[in-house]
């Protein structure tokens, strides 16, 4: 049996689901999707059909057999070999495979482990990125509202004396020092 017709029966038989239930993955899957297992993600961003998957943060989609060699590191050959011994759709007798074909083997799965690597590292930039805007983000937000404070604060002033406090001016007295602290402490 060709690699091709291997893949065919692979793609003709299963789903997608039943590839992610082989590693135990699927199992907490809502509207087909899951916390990506490629990038060891945390938010469903992993999103698959019966037929394949994508990731919307690190990058990667295809098919069913593809995604077991980006989860498992492993090369076309290989992936296909697993998920036979998992779900035996085929017999196959054990060829002896010559020291070049280790060799392909080897170096396919090193790029596919580097691939992996690639994907993990994006994921982690991208996820820094997110984290350092998300505190640029509360800075602001903190600094309008003590400018506000501020405004508010020599906007409302009482002209004499005898003029009652605005709830704004009043406002701004009790906030804006705690208002100083939270900017100063984040900066």
């Amino acid at each position: 049996m060709t690699t091709k017709e291997k893949a065919d029966l692979i793609k003709a038989t299963l789903t997608m689901r039943e590839i992610l239930g082989m590693y135990g993955l699927g199992s907490n899957a809502r509207h087909h999707r899951i916390p990506c297992p490629i990038h060891d993600g945390k938010d469903r961003n992993f999103s698959f059909t019966d037929f394949g998957f994508r990731c919307f943060v690190c990058g990667a989609e295809g098919g069913l057999v593809h995604f077991v060699e980006l989860y498992r590191g492993l090369s076309f050959e290989v992936a296909l070999e697993e998920i036979n011994g998992h779900f035996r759709l085929w017999d196959d007798s054990l060829e002896l495979e010559t020291v070049e074909s280790d060799t392909k083997h080897h170096k396919k799965d090193s790029a596919f482990r580097s691939r992996r690597a690639i994907a993990k590292l994006r994921h982690e930039r991208r996820t820094a990125d997110r984290e350092k805007g998300k505190a640029e983000k509360i800075r602001m937000t903190l600094l309008e509202e003590l400018w506000r404070l501020d405004a508010n604060k020599i906007k409302y002033a009482p002209k004499s004396e005898d003029e009652p406090f605005h709830p704004l001016y009043v406002e701004a007295c009790h906030k804006l020092e705690y208002q100083q602290y939270l900017v100063e402490s984040i900066v």
